[in-house]
């Protein structure tokens, strides 16, 4: 339920250390044991600002965002220019003010997030273009750090605003990483996993005159029903000789298509031997030669 840096799945900030149970047990302490009512949360969320809180409408139907169910992109909409969400539904809405997203803090580490997404992306893309094994390492050291969502919501900003946002230079950096590590739709499959904060589906600028709002891609727990089976996705590491002829293996897992695009990528920069090899979850494959 957290990628590798285990951040809070509320702010993405912090480091999550509490389990929170998202519907508390005082309302319902039949779920004191269900796995999905279980969220990795750092301890000012958890204390702090969720607490025991859990609104509901009318009908008794949560008023949060629950990250395990349904897709926090149709919900929340992340504002790169300013580092602030915006509420898309009265779920939004509460998600928002009980986790307290928009506080100074993650306002500023968000903005702060996005400078250095720009600065990294473009570094990265000169290794990528390359071949350089330094890139893979430079890719995970991004998905691994704080403010994921942040990247994400760059990921998902249509070309017209694309350009505004992230700026002319930045943009071919970004259009190669939307390739090379795309936010996938499909249930079970293992990607990098932000908080709740991880909804960056829309960027509104000059006046929200400019919007793009394309949240047909799911880019966190993918919306999973707790009734639908679990599909999982096979996932790839690459393995390679670089031009000098020394062994090298990708730093990251990859999806199919992602994987072909990179074996496409070396060899064009010279390598040799490059192979595609299947890897489960949590393992890279090892140099060969």
């Amino acid at each position: 339920m957290a990628r590798g840096a285990v951040r809070c799945m509320y702010c993405d900030d912090s480091r999550g250390t509490d389990i929170d149970h998202f519907e508390p047990l005082e309302r319902a302490p039949l779920r004191a044991f269900v796995w999905v009512n279980h969220l990795l949360a750092c301890s000012f969320c958890n204390s702090t600002e969720k607490h025991r809180k859990y609104p509901v409408d009318e009908d008794g139907a949560c008023l949060l965002v629950d990250p395990t169910a349904e897709d926090p992109a149709d919900h929340l909409a992340l504002r790169l220019s300013v580092g602030t969400y915006d509420p898309l539904s009265p779920k939004g809405k509460e998600t928002i003010e009980v986790f307290g997203l928009n506080r100074p803090e993650l306002v500023k580490g968000r903005l702060d997030a996005f400078v250095r997404a720009c600065s990294i992306l473009r570094d990265w893309h000169g290794l990528y273009q390359h071949a350089l094994p330094d890139a893979d390492r430079l890719a995970q050291a991004l998905l691994d750090s704080p403010f994921i969502d942040v990247v994400h919501a760059m990921t998902r900003l249509k070309p017209g605003v694309a350009v505004i946002v992230v700026g002319e230079a930045t943009v071919p950096a970004l259009d190669a990483w939307r390739t090379v590590h795309p936010l996938s739709p499909r249930i079970g499959q293992q990607r990098v996993r932000g908080g709740a904060a991880d909804a960056s589906c829309s960027e509104r600028v000059v006046n929200d005159t400019l919007t793009g709002d394309d949240r047909s891609g799911r880019g966190w727990a993918g919306g999973r029903n707790r009734d639908a089976p679990v599909i999982t996705m096979q996932s790839y590491g690459l393995t390679w000789a670089d031009p000098t002829g020394r062994p090298r293996t990708s730093a990251v897992a990859y999806d199919e298509p992602s994987a072909q695009h990179r074996k496409a990528a070396l060899e064009g920069a010279g390598c040799t031997s490059v192979e595609i090899v299947p890897v489960r979850p949590g393992e890279l494959p090892e140099p060969r030669g």
